[in-house]
């Protein structure tokens, strides 16, 4: 039987099993229609993903009624967290959504069965692992297997003096302005718009006017570094899909 783990805790190991689920397809998105006078139609103004509701209804059986309140309260404290945490489900190997119990959680029992139902908000997007690749003569191709585009993550390390570093991808390109010395490292996260040299944020460093945080598109991606020889570097990228 298909099972979930969440918080990085089997379902099985509670004794839970999962009766049946519903996962969105497609998160709603969060469009906007304007409508303007004379015109026929509306005027659509995309937005981004709501988030994403995962239902899940769940049974267990005890041995007694006092076993079943024993359990439902070991379950509550798994289920129970502050923030959202991994959930994922055997037949999605490889892939997590980011979840939190949207409610409170019914429970009831029948005869030695307890059984409940579990309503999850979770990100829009499910996430894989992390893919790291390496730069080979200041290039790297880059493939994104999800559905969705995804967040690359730059990081060099310098063998060679340098007055600046850049990484482009098609038109668009990250640059940071410093003399860079040997061993400096320099880490470059387009997610959250962060850089840093050295472990210290060095945001005064970025060539504000003319870079963009750029995303690695489906497929293949090519990124190129300059000037040309003087460092090595990673990018790291979580796949996503819809």
């Amino acid at each position: 039987m298909i099972g979930f783990t969440f918080n990085g805790v089997h379902c099985s190991t509670h004794g839970v099993v999962m009766r049946s689920k519903n996962r969105q397809l497609l998160p709603e998105p969060n469009d906007r229609y304007v409508q303007v006078p004379g015109r026929n139609g509306s005027i659509l103004f995309p937005g981004e993903l709501a988030d994403r509701r995962i239902e899940l209804d769940c049974a267990f059986v005890g041995s007694s009624l006092a076993d079943i309140r024993t359990k439902a309260r070991d379950i509550a404290a798994w289920l129970n967290t502050t923030d959202r945490a991994s959930l994922s489900f055997d037949d999605e190997t490889g892939k997590t959504y980011k979840a939190k119990l949207a409610s409170a959680v019914d429970f009831d029992h029948i005869g030695r069965m307890g059984q409940f139902g579990l309503s999850f908000i979770c990100e829009p997007l499910a996430y894989g692992e992390q893919v790291t690749a390496s730069f080979i003569s200041d290039s790297a191709t880059v493939t994104n297997a999800g559905t969705f585009s995804a967040l690359p993550i730059i990081e060099a390390t310098f063998t060679d003096v340098a007055s600046e570093f850049k990484v482009t991808l098609g038109t668009e390109y990250v640059r940071v302005v410093h003399d860079f010395e040997v061993n400096d490292t320099l880490k470059i996260d387009t997610g959250t718009g962060a850089i840093l040299l050295n472990g210290s944020r060095a945001m005064d460093k970025l060539d504000w006017q003319n870079s963009i945080f750029f995303e690695l598109a489906v497929g293949n991606n090519t990124l190129s570094i300059t000037p040309t020889g003087k460092c090595t570097a990673t990018v790291k990228h979580t796949p996503r899909w819809l």
